[in-house]
Formats: C-alpha cells, structure tokens, sequence
C-alpha cells in the first residue's frame, strides 16, 4: 500500500484535541454538503424544466413541418399543402422512424348571445398521436374523431369557457372567413382542457380534420401543414428539418415534385420558449461555480487549520526521511476524507429532496409565470455520477496548493513551534 495512504487513513481529522480543529472540519464538511446538495438540485430542476417545457411545446407542435409550396419567383405561398403519395413517400423515405400526419388550421370566431372569442381551430388527422391533448382535459372528454359522429366535436380551453359562461355539453356557433366568404357552423363542446401555456389557451382550439376541411373547401388529403414527429431520442432537430429541406428541393429539381416546399421546425416555432431554456444553462454554470468557490473556500481554511495542528507530525515525518510529496499526499488524502463526508450527507440531502419532490409535488408553481404548475424534477443518475466526479476531481487540485505547505515545513522549525 503507498505509505501517504497508509499513513493518512491512520490519521484522525480531530485527534489533536483541538477546537479549531473539530469546528474546521465540521464546518468544510457542510460546506461540501450543501455544494453538492446544492448542485444536484439544480441539475434535477433544470433537466425536470427542460423536459417538461420540451414535451409541452412538442405537443403544441411538430419537430419538423413540411408548409404549402412556396413559389421563390413571385414570393408567394399557397394557401394550403395537399399530401400527395408522391410527397409523403419523400417524407417516409427520408425519416423511416417518424410518423407524418396531415395538420390543419384556421382562425375562427365562437360566439354567444352576448359574447365572443377568437381562436385558432387546429385539426389533424386521424393517425395523429392525441395523448397529450387528452391528458390536458379538465372537464368532459376530448373526441374521437376517429367517429364520424363526433366530426362536429370541439374542445376549447378552460380560459376560453370562464370567459365567454360555457361548459362541456354545451352548443356553440362559430364563424369563419373563408375567400372574402363567412361561413358558419354549429358544434358542440365536447371537452375543456388547460395546457399550462397561456398564451395557447387564450386562442387555441381544436376541431375535426373533416369539418375544418369542409370550412376551409379543400379536399382530405390538404391541409396547412404536413406534421412529422419523431419518437423519442432525436438527436437534432435542426439537422433533421435541414435534410428534409434538401430532399424536397432535390425532388423538385429533378422534377419529381412540382412545386418547392418550404420546411420548418420547432426551433423555430417555439423559439420564445427555447431560448427561456437555454438561458437556464447559463444560471446552472453561475450556481456551480459559486457552489464550487463556497467548497473549495472551506476546503482550504479546513486544510490550513490541520496542518497547523499537525506541525509536530510533519516534523517526525519529515525527520524520518519522508519526502515532501509523501507529506503533500497525506494531507490531501486526509483532506479528501472531508470531501468524502460531505459528498455522502450532499447526496442524501439533495437526491433525497428531488426523489420526495418528483413523488410527492410538495412544491407549487404559478403556471402563468413557468409554465408548470409543480416543481419539475428529473433525476439521471449518470449525470448525478458525473457530478459526483467533477467535484471529487476540482476538490483535489484545489487542495494541492495548500498541501505544499505542508510539505515545505522543515524539521527544525518543528522544534521552535508551540
């Protein structure tokens, strides 16, 4: 075994009788502690952040969305985009793993006898995944559009409801401008649902593919947009939209498409919310290094006072014939012991708070403020892992500098010390 380590694990951290000592030790040993725990709750509430905002917006919409044809002559768009075989097999081709539906929508207005509302009616079709739209229902159901009987069904939001005294069961006229045209239809709310996202539930809806293609005047294979969604683990959105753009405008310079369709993505889409999230990467980055000044401060102060209360050992040692690193390296296993303490009461703090959190919702949020109405938490033991390491790995090199000062202390002034 290395004689530093040997000689360290023999060593107690308050064998000397000493105040100082003892309240050192305690002291860089919280001071760890609450780094860690400190730590580990951000990361789990940043990550929790980031995936519920992430699954949230997803919901809303498409990672990628393949618009109607742009003509780059005349700068003009059509009005809607028809999924024709030629395009949804480009579209298959180039994403085997995703899944294409068609998506619809279009601005309307709800009214009552004494009130109204304008909305954005959403529709797709009927492969389209509505799990997360069910699971944001708070009174009655959401359709199955899959029946034609519920085609008139809509869903509005809870926000929209208190607004304008309505309810589930209830019967609705809406209006809709269509060619300089207004075109009028009569639907039955079938469900109410609040999203958290206040800005989408002060103006959104949904409604059947058929019955806004009836409204629109377009057949049922058009739409405004072709949603392609991907199953979990994408790996980059932007790459993705960026190679679907390519595919199409080689298909339409080889002349397989007729016309170049533009292709977006939620990057873009949800730009306001996304760049919310990444400014969060730069509040974790201010806190770990605060939290790491906080260790590493009481770290050092802790290790100057064992050393100082250890002076006669240093000079035994080094009067013995142990070399100065051999000294450097007992002290900064000794000082890792501390390290090691206070990762052990970090980690039950901090995992303990975020396991009690993410089981129990302990913590409320405003959702107009964030978006959520819980704390968030999410808990990736490999990052925890990783966080573990990184503070193991800074604690050591900020505790090689003041073990030099062990080192450097001479026999013979070991003998003039008190």
């Amino acid at each position: 075994m290395n004689p530093s380590i040997w000689i360290a694990r023999r060593l107690r951290l308050n064998d000397t009788g000493s105040g100082a000592n003892t309240t050192g030790v305690a002291i860089a040993s919280i001071g760890v502690a609450v780094a860690v725990a400190v730590m580990e709750i951000t990361l789990g509430v940043v990550m929790g952040f980031k995936t519920g905002i992430t699954d949230r917006v997803l919901g809303f919409d498409p990672e990628v969305s393949v618009l109607p044809a742009y003509d780059y002559r005349t700068g003009e768009s059509d009005p809607h985009i028809s999924a024709s075989p030629g395009l949804m097999d480009l579209v298959s081709a180039t994403f085997p793993q995703a899944s294409a539906s068609i998506s619809l929508s279009q601005p309307g207005i709800i009214k009552t006898d004494s009130d109204f509302a304008a909305l954005y009616f959403t529709a797709c079709d009927t492969t389209h995944d509505f799990g997360f739209e069910r699971g944001n229902i708070v009174e009655g159901v959401f359709p199955d559009y899959t029946d034609p009987r519920q085609a008139n069904s809509i869903v509005i939001s809870a926000a929209t409801a208190r607004a304008l005294g309505l309810s589930a069961g209830d019967k609705v006229n809406a209006c809709f401008i269509v060619n300089e045209a207004v075109k009028s239809r009569r639907f039955t709310i079938s469900g109410l649902y609040e999203s958290g996202f206040e800005e989408r539930d002060n103006t959104g809806a949904y409604a059947s593919l058929r019955a806004m293609q009836s409204v629109a005047g377009i057949d049922s294979l058009s739409g405004t947009r072709i949603d392609i969604r991907f199953p979990a683990g994408i790996p980059d959105i932007e790459d993705a939209a960026a190679r679907m753009q390519q595919t199409l405008v080689d298909a339409y310079s080889s002349g397989s498409l007729p016309q170049l369709y533009p292709v977006d993505n939620i990057r873009n889409t949800g730009a306001v919310f996304f760049n919310w999230l990444d400014l969060l990467d730069t509040n974790v980055a201010v806190i770990f290094i605060l939290m790491i000044c906080v260790a590493g401060f009481t770290l050092v102060s802790s290790m100057f006072i064992i050393i100082l209360d250890r002076i006669p050992t240093i000079g035994l040692l080094r009067s013995i014939g142990a070399r100065k690193s051999t000294v450097e390296r007992i002290f900064v296993v000794m000082a890792m012991r501390i390290v090691a303490l206070g990762l052990a009461a970090g980690n039950i703090a901090g995992l303990g708070f975020l396991f009690f959190q993410q089981h129990t919702d302990l913590l409320r949020l405003d959702p107009k403020m964030y978006y959520l109405s819980t704390v968030p938490v999410q808990i990736n033991i490999g990052w925890m892992i990783v966080l573990n390491i990184g503070v193991i790995a800074v604690a050591y090199l900020i505790l090689i500098l003041p073990s030099r000062l062990a080192g450097s202390v001479s026999p013979a002034a070991t003998l003039r010390y008190e």
